[in-house]
């Protein structure tokens, strides 16, 4: 079901509301960090009471005579003093609209006309539309193929109407962790935001202090967020502590600094990079010169028949052997200066399919460990099968906050000469030139003999 054929449902709950600026607004939120993609309004309690959020908003704004419309969210409410509340409006989206009073009139049944009209006499600065005026206004205003645009992009930012897809949640997971990695907390915000209105790379929502994506479950219920393979690396590759995203692009980079440090952070998910090195998410620390690479698995729940009781595992499949077989380098000639742990970039992060959402239990292994691990007899089921999990591995694991700490230090990754030569051909394949693909490809039929 699409966005715009669940705001009838949802506005029955959380209506329109119409938000109506003094002149001089748009340049002065125009000028602020974040601009119209996030910003705060005060007023006393009583304009907001009325509210029911999170909801989509239609915001008027005067500009040097005129108007200019837009369609965003308003996300929450809070009060911050004795006698003020503050809303927090998020995404705003131009609009093709003259004026509310010509929007009245587009409004298809002269009921809804009348309605909206009696609204807008107030001149309140935030009003609150009935359900059935909502959907009247979201029809008129989407026959227009531009507003329709604007409207579905604003709807996938109100928390719990946009079912997350499983891809998405991974690779949201994904940024996250880079952030962590490099000191920010998971609620820091983006010094710099840069994605096309068209992308969907899971950097749109990584906004200014609004760095969380929130989670449905596929399966609705109400206590666990179920989340498939896809979709944790978003999150994993948007929080490095004590850094500040200062750079993203819709190829699916994102640049973070700290002081005098700094890291590159690739989502390579199903796109050329993933084809190319068989990873999800690609990390390199440019001030010790170490890439390090992850693939994201989910944890499925299995159950004993005899026993009854449960532990969280994989199954290596056949796709599961063809990225394995990918997670190769090209060998590079020079002089190696630095020193690593362990040279090899390749890890494997493997999550809990289900959770609350926001925190999914895991664990990491590094490429060597693993194939170790599946080699093992401990590893093989009653029937021959192979299995990883919680359980099987007894502990001998990294957390996630180890394998943070190993990449911000340098200790484990590619040396810097390497990374060096890697940087330019990840940089070119993000950015869509797919020919490196297949001559990446060719390097490793040449000399892996495949």
């Amino acid at each position: 079901m699409s966005l715009l054929a669940k705001l009838p449902q949802w506005f029955e709950s959380k209506p329109l509301v119409l938000l109506r600026f003094s002149d001089g607004f748009w340049s002065d939120v125009s000028a602020t960090k974040h601009g119209l993609g996030r910003f705060t309004v005060v007023r006393n309690h009583e304009v907001f009471s009325e509210l029911k959020l999170p909801s989509l908003c239609l915001a008027e704004m005067p500009v040097e005579g005129t108007y200019k419309f837009y369609v965003g969210v308003v996300k929450s409410k809070a009060a911050v003093g004795t006698f003020a509340s503050r809303i927090t409006v998020l995404k705003l989206q131009a609009l093709n609209l003259s004026t509310f009073e010509d929007l009245a009139k587009a409004l298809d049944g002269q009921i809804f006309q009348t309605l909206l009209k009696d609204r807008l006499t107030s001149q309140r600065f935030a009003t609150v539309l009935s359900p059935k005026v909502s959907v009247a206004i979201i029809d008129a205003l989407s026959k227009d193929s531009a507003n329709r645009k604007a409207i579905e992009t604003a709807a996938a930012h109100v928390p719990k109407l946009r079912r997350i897809s499983s891809a998405e949640w991974e690779q949201f997971d994904a940024i996250k962790t880079a952030m962590a990695a490099f000191g920010l907390s998971k609620s820091d915000s983006p010094v710099k935001v840069e994605v096309s209105m068209d992308s969907d790379s899971t950097l749109n929502f990584l906004d200014a202090n609004e760095n969380r994506l929130d989670h449905v479950d596929s399966t609705e219920e109400s206590e666990y967020a179920h989340v498939l393979e896809d979709n944790v690396i978003a999150k994993d590759a948007s929080v490095i502590p004590g850094f500040e995203l200062i750079e993203k692009h819709m190829t699916g980079k994102a640049v973070f600094s700290n002081r005098n440090e700094r890291l590159e952070v690739y989502t390579a998910n199903k796109g050329p990079l993933e084809i190319m090195l068989g990873v999800d998410l690609i990390y390199i620390n440019e001030s010790v010169g170490n890439t390090v690479m992850v693939q994201y698995k989910m944890l499925e729940r299995h159950a004993d028949p005899v026993t009854g009781s449960g532990d969280w595992g994989f199954r290596p499949d056949n796709q599961f052997e063809l990225e394995v077989a990918r997670m190769k380098l090209p060998a590079l000639n020079g002089t190696i200066e630095d020193y690593r742990l362990h040279r090899s970039p390749f890890y494997f992060k493997f999550v809990k399919r289900k959770g609350d959402g926001e925190s999914h239990a895991s664990f990491v292994v590094s490429l060597n460990h693993l194939q170790h691990v599946l080699d093992s007899p401990k590893s093989k089921g009653p029937k021959g099968g192979v299995r990883l999990s919680f359980d099987s591995l007894d502990g001998i694991y990294l957390r996630e906050t180890d394998l943070l700490g190993l990449i911000r230090s340098g200790y484990i990754g590619t040396h810097r000469i390497e990374t060096e030569a890697l940087k330019p051909i990840i940089q070119a394949v993000a950015e869509g030139k797919r020919a490196l693909v297949l001559a990446w490809q060719k390097v490793f039929r040449k000399e892996g003999g495949e």
